[in-house]
């Protein structure tokens, strides 16, 4: 057993193997270097997925560690850490043994999210297991994986890891990594250094003519070179296992909620296709927003926002193709991963019949399952989304809250048919030509999912379109609360109804106030059902944890670029009023740092401020420029400001010149 300090260090905690008894069935054979605590049997039949034999090999996800909510939607923050398995199933046929095969399974379970890293030594762990069936090879796997040396791997910032996530820039942060890997470098050369003063003295070394620190100085060149022109997206580093060099990518820029390697663009091509019919029972508020005509996509971002139970049913599939869309779906709803936590506490990625009771004890799981009987047992689960399919079904035992607030049927009859129409031909039916956002709020963020997904965009790009669209929920989320009860836990309610009508950080210009009451209005149903969630809770947590954490305090960073961006009616008092409140609140790095996450480089970077270069307003190009030589002097700032317009970084020198005459 190893102290406190070497379980923080641990990459991996566990390793498990399972096989299949013709007699006794799934058995969990080994558990090392000590029990998980979870049952055995529920682990072997985890690790030893249904249908597993008719295939040569399968990967199924699953977690430990996980608490159920109590009846308010509270998870205990107490307790062992949630940890990630990723377990490896193989099939090798063999006539000389009963029914023909041996199957095995290995998995490795870790804190690290990343755990798709993995799965080539989990691939070489468990052949050798084939051939040397003894604890002893799971021992070696264990030390092999735990001595992958992460210690120049920088720990960035929540705002940081925004940055480098959306950068253009592939050497964002190099010094981060430069200034570690010197460290290491200058560590391991004192401790040659003292080996050699320890060292008997040996003439050879002398007629070289080089000094030791010469010679160090000389390797620490060759090696700087070496790290020049790295994807910084990733920190490279390497796992030896017996005797074979595997090399690691670990990402850098992973969101809380994105766990493994998954396609979001999978799960939105798969269920994004044809309306389902009508079904003539009532609609319910949370899941159709817009009447028995709601996008599949919209319906199952409702039921993850408001906390349903979803299922994605895959007959007949590989488990580790279902538990890919689970993944994808924690994701979604979890707005690209960072913007709402809370989902993978309550995530099952693969699942069986075994587990259900686990299961049920779960509001608002999200679980993957092959078995076709879930299907008929629709009082198990509130969606179920058939991958086989690609349809989304509402449970019909899904009863209607009594306490929701129901909208009229004239306006849901508006937005159902308005749903269609735009889901059939692909444009706005507003009459100036312009989109409807009253009625097609949903189906807008629909169409521009799919047409960046024709349009071939990667998937980080999708998941900061699903993030925006979360994070806009969830600014309304506040609004709504003070405007029905006068108070919200996910701001300063205070502060909000003071600046309702002024130029501040939490300000609503006119024309966007009326667009703010149209949005709160259409999303009633879905924060009605969003608060009260483990989601919620974790938001207002965050939220409280933020204001002593954050280093911009008193104005809504994100709001004021959202307003620079995308409001076109701004007049100059509000514009100077947001150059103002920038230019006072942004002043040390940490600041600059802050704001610069809500400027993507993806999305225009610095773009939104360099208007203010050009405006005609003296004091609003002063502290345009003010805020520039502040980005300029930060490490992330200097490649924002390379990385600008040319026209925009001559307007920048020559009104700074100007301003210092």
């Amino acid at each position: 057993m190893t102290d406190a300090n070497d379980d923080e260090q641990r990459n991996v905690e566990y390793i498990l193997l399972a096989e299949f008894d013709i007699d006794r069935g799934a058995i969990l054979k080994h558990q090392y270097p000590r029990p998980t605590g979870a049952d055995d049997s529920h682990l072997a039949e985890l690790m030893l997925p249904d249908g597993a034999h008719a295939r040569e090999s399968d990967w199924t996800m699953f977690f430990l560690n996980q608490k159920a909510p109590d009846d308010e939607g509270r998870v205990a923050s107490n307790g062992p850490p949630l940890l990630y398995v990723l377990n490896l199933v193989r099939t090798k046929h063999d006539k000389e043994v009963r029914r023909g095969a041996i199957v095995k399974a290995m998995a490795v379970c870790t804190r690290h999210r990343f755990i798709h890293i993995y799965q080539a030594i989990l691939m070489l762990a468990l052949e050798n297991y084939y051939r040397v069936p003894t604890v002893d090879t799971l021992a070696e796997l264990y030390k092999s994986v735990n001595q992958m040396d992460l210690s120049c791997m920088p720990q960035l910032s929540r705002h940081e890891t925004t940055i480098l996530r959306f950068s253009d820039d592939q050497n964002m942060f190099e010094e981060r990594f430069v200034q570690l890997e010197a460290e290491r470098r200058h560590g391991n050369t004192l401790t040659r250094d003292v080996g050699r003063l320890d060292a008997p003295h040996d003439p050879a070394l002398a007629e070289l003519g080089m000094s030791a620190s010469e010679d160090s100085a000389r390797r620490g060149d060759s090696s700087r070179r070496g790290t020049r022109n790295k994807d910084r997206r990733f920190f490279d580093t390497e796992i030896v296992y017996s005797g074979v060099k595997l090399p690691i990518r670990v990402p850098m820029t992973v969101y809380p909620e994105e766990i493994s390697d998954f396609s979001l663009i999978q799960l939105l091509t798969t269920f994004a296709g044809g309306l389902a019919a009508p079904s003539g029972k009532a609609t319910h508020p949370h899941l159709e927003s817009s009447g028995q005509y709601t996008h599949p996509i919209v319906l199952l971002m409702n039921g993850l926002l408001t906390q349903k139970r979803v299922i994605f049913l895959g007959h007949g599939k590989p488990a580790g193709e279902v538990a890919n869309y689970v993944l994808a779906a924690v994701a979604l709803g979890s707005g690209g991963g960072g913007v709402l936590r809370g989902f993978a506490n309550r995530t099952f990625p693969y699942t069986n019949l075994t587990n259900l009771d686990t299961l049920l004890s779960f509001s608002g799981y999200i679980a993957g399952v092959t078995n076709p009987a879930f299907e008929e047992h629709p009082e198990w689960w509130d969606l179920l989304c058939n991958i086989n399919t690609g349809k989304i079904s509402v449970s019909s035992a899904l009863a209607v809250p009594p306490a929701a607030h129901a909208k009229s049927q004239a306006d849901a009859l508006r937005r159902s048919l308005d749903s269609v129409s735009l889901s059939r031909n692909r444009s706005f039916s507003s009459r100036d030509g312009k989109p409807d956002k009253w009625n097609n709020l949903d189906t807008e963020f629909v169409q521009d999912l799919m047409v960046a997904i024709e349009r071939h965009y990667g998937e980080v790009a999708i998941r900061a379109k699903v993030e925006n669209y979360v994070r806009r929920f969830m600014s309304l989320v506040p609004l709504y609360e003070i405007e029905r009860t006068g108070t919200t836990k996910l701001g300063d309610s205070a502060h909000i109804a003071a600046t309702a009508d002024k130029s501040d950080g939490y300000s609503i210009s006119p024309g966007d106030k009326e667009s703010r009451d149209h949005e709160i209005a259409f999303y009633q149903s879905r924060i009605e059902g969003f608060i009260g969630t483990q989601a919620y809770h974790n938001a207002v947590a965050d939220y409280q944890s933020m204001q002593s954490s954050c280093f911009i305090r008193g104005i809504d960073i994100a709001h004021m670029v959202y307003c620079l961006r995308n409001s076109t009616n701004l007049d100059v008092n509000e514009v100077e009023a947001i150059y103002k409140r920038l230019d006072e609140q942004v002043v040390t790095d940490e600041q600059v740092t802050e704001l610069l996450a809500s400027l993507p480089q993806s999305q225009g970077g610095l773009q939104p401020l360099a208007y203010g270069f050009y405006h005609p307003s003296p004091a609003i190009r002063l502290y345009t420029v003010r805020l520039f030589e502040k980005i300029e002097g930060n490490l992330a700032g200097t490649r924002y400001v390379r990385s600008t317009n040319f026209f925009h970084q001559c307007a920048f020198s020559n009104l700074r010149y100007a301003f210092s005459c």
